[in-house]
């Protein structure tokens, strides 16, 4: 069921990329845990092993969903915990073996990578004009030089494309690789499970799948070498201190189950009303629409638009016409280039003209037709302003 609290009666929300609303089953499922249930997991009386007990069904149903042992999950904070613990602290008994990463990785992969490679080989595998990793690259380079980890997204954020995530893993374990992939934008849109994708670590998250911000879980398979990013009480079998968020990791377990049904639903409708708006809007206004044509997540359009100002269009379709989306990824600033569509082969002039609309299971069909004839609008306004 749509959440009932937009800000007005006419704003649309189209930056579901960046986070989506905690769907009403979700806080239902959440609310006990914030009121009478709100022992602590690691406590011994009633309250605590309730709270326990919602934890281990939270992790069985995610593990359920992709197929791993539920041992094998450990919650974090979010996808970037998940990825800094991955990237940080996988393979650390090989310290003199470097980290390769795609050049479109989010942030927290990007940022965490040169963080442990300051004094190791750090590498970034190129992508072509779609954002597809150069796989030729990648196995040269695994043959040139060692690399404890291989880090490689499963679907990019701002333009939505799939990786060849099953041939990535095949070379990472031809040259004794550690292989960890960022699903935070896939899960909950795509099907897969872990030995489709074949990592050694998983990361996910909740608030990218109508579940609750704060919360996002790292699967580490069995034999990993992974040393804690966090030491404390030992919580999650010592691999994750920290008090248990019960009420988010209930939350983040309910939109995993429902998100199960929104595969064989919702998504196709959403790849239909992506494609629609997408056409539209490439007709109209002679853009181009990036990342692959057929290898993409089924809920995001990214658009470059020749001669658009998108900043300002982005602002007078928030605050005029109530329609929220986006220039670029939410992690970054409006000041700077956006490095995926550099690395896709974009100037600076193509990146100020570019927009991501990224839809959830709430839209519908008419608010794709009113997004393209606001977005119109918006465009007129913005060339006005620009000739006075």
């Amino acid at each position: 069921m749509k959440p009932d609290f937009q800000l007005n009666d006419h704003e649309i929300y189209m930056d579901n990329a960046a986070t989506t609303a905690v769907a009403e089953e979700v806080l239902d499922a959440m609310k006990p845990y914030f009121e009478e249930k709100y022992g602590n997991p690691e406590t011994v009386y009633q309250l605590g092993r309730d709270a326990k007990c919602a934890v281990s069904t939270a992790r069985a149903s995610i593990s359920d969903i992709i197929k791993c042992q539920p041992e094998e999950l450990f919650f974090t904070s979010g996808g970037t915990e998940a990825n800094n613990w991955a990237i940080k602290m996988a393979g650390t008994s090989l310290p003199d073996q470097g980290v390769m990463v795609s050049s479109i990785e989010h942030a927290s992969v990007l940022k965490s990578a040169k963080y442990r490679c300051r004094n190791v080989p750090y590498f970034e595998i190129p992508v072509d004009s779609y954002g597809v990793v150069d796989l030729v690259v990648m196995e040269n380079e695994l043959k040139t030089r060692k690399y404890a980890l291989v880090s490689v997204q499963y679907a990019n954020n701002e333009i939505g494309t799939i990786q060849p995530i099953a041939k990535i893993s095949e070379l990472c374990k031809e040259h004794g690789v550690y292989f960890h992939c960022d699903a935070v934008q896939a899960f909950g849109k795509v099907k897969f499970d872990v030995d489709d994708v074949g990592a050694d670590l998983i990361s996910l998250s909740s608030h990218k799948i109508h579940g609750p911000m704060g919360m996002g879980a790292l699967y580490v398979k069995q034999g990993t070498i992974l040393e804690p990013l966090l030491h404390g009480g030992g919580q999650e079998g010592g691999m994750r201190s920290g008090t248990l968020a019960v009420p988010e990791i209930v939350g983040f377990g309910k939109a995993a189950e429902m998100s199960i049904d929104s595969i064989k639903t919702d998504m196709p409708r959403l790849m239909k009303l992506s494609e629609d708006l997408a056409n539209q809007i490439c007709l109209s206004f002679k853009a181009k629409r990036n990342g692959h044509s057929t290898q993409r997540l089924p809920n995001i359009v990214n658009v470059t638009i020749p001669g658009m100002e998108t900043s300002v269009v982005c602002g007078i379709m928030c605050s005029k016409f109530g329609i929220c989306l986006s220039a670029g990824a939410a992690c970054s600033t409006a000041k700077r280039q956006s490095h995926v569509l550099e690395a896709i082969g974009h100037d600076a002039k193509d990146a100020l003209s570019t927009l991501r609309f990224s839809l959830s299971r709430y839209n519908t069909a008419e608010e794709i037709t009113m997004v393209f004839c606001r977005l119109q609008a918006a465009g007129n306004q913005a060339e006005s302003r620009s000739l006075i």
